[in-house]
């Protein structure tokens, strides 16, 4: 482990965990270098623990994927890169006698980062209903996934980043499609089951540090580079004197 590095992983702002994780890289050497290779890392991480240790079912299920952009000393920047359910909230989801209902949408916000999003729903029966199962009809498929592509079209269009993101976090977009298919069908387990980052616009290192970053950038637990490789200098001088003495 004598040439390998060890460095911070930085979470976007919009996290309250900052420093969520470490990875590790050889140490630059040559034509080689170990900053530019963790650039485009992709870093997975459980949404509970990004939001501090938070015991909501909403984020405890929730995988949150972090791409890495840039390296400032130590610390490794990243940047939303995509989102997902666990399998076994999926799993828990799916019940007998209803109809799944799954809708996709490519959406792009105002500051250019184009987004996949996969909506996921059930039927459910409705007040005072005998029959046992609770299927609907094709035409209120259509209409539901209609709905749905409208509300994340809406949802995700007219903002930034960081606020679909946070959007994600408390998962309202799936309490609005339910309210919006109302008038069509009763849903039940309405969600965002998945975001995929499809396109992202030019990198600019200043706008990642202003805004996704919010122009905090948590000090490396470790000290970073310079501070890093002090003690290894003395102790390299010091046995270097000791050498000399003898």
């Amino acid at each position: 482990m004598t040439n390998k590095e060890w460095y911070d992983i930085v979470s976007p702002a919009s996290f309250k965990t900052r420093q969520c994780g470490k990875t590790l890289v050889n140490k630059s050497k040559g034509t080689f270098s170990g900053p530019e290779a963790i650039k485009g890392r992709v870093f997975e991480a459980n949404l509970a623990d990004l939001m501090g240790q938070s015991e909501d079912d909403v984020h405890k299920c929730r995988k949150i994927f972090l791409k890495a952009e840039d390296v400032q000393g130590r610390n490794v920047l990243t940047n939303f890169h995509g989102m997902s359910l666990n399998t076994d909230k999926i799993r828990a989801l799916v019940q007998k006698w209803c109809t799944i209902i799954e809708g996709e949408v490519e959406a792009k916000t105002n500051d250019g980062y184009t987004l996949r999003v996969f909506a996921f729903a059930l039927t459910k029966k409705r007040q005072s209903q005998v029959k046992k199962n609770c299927h609907c009809q094709t035409s209120h498929v259509k209409k539901i996934r209609g709905k749905m592509a409208e509300k994340i079209t809406d949802t995700v269009t007219k903002a930034s980043l960081e606020k679909v993101v946070k959007n994600f976090q408390a998962d309202v977009l799936g309490e609005d499609i339910r309210k919006a298919c109302l008038g069509i069908f009763p849903l039940t387990g309405c969600c965002i089951r998945k975001v995929k980052m499809v396109k992202t616009p030019k990198f600019d290192a200043a706008r990642l540090i202003d805004v996704i970053h919010n122009k905090d950038i948590p000090v490396s637990k470790e000290g970073g580079r310079q501070l890093q490789s002090a003690p290894v200098e003395e102790e390299e001088k010091k046995e270097a004197a000791e050498e000399a003495d003898e």
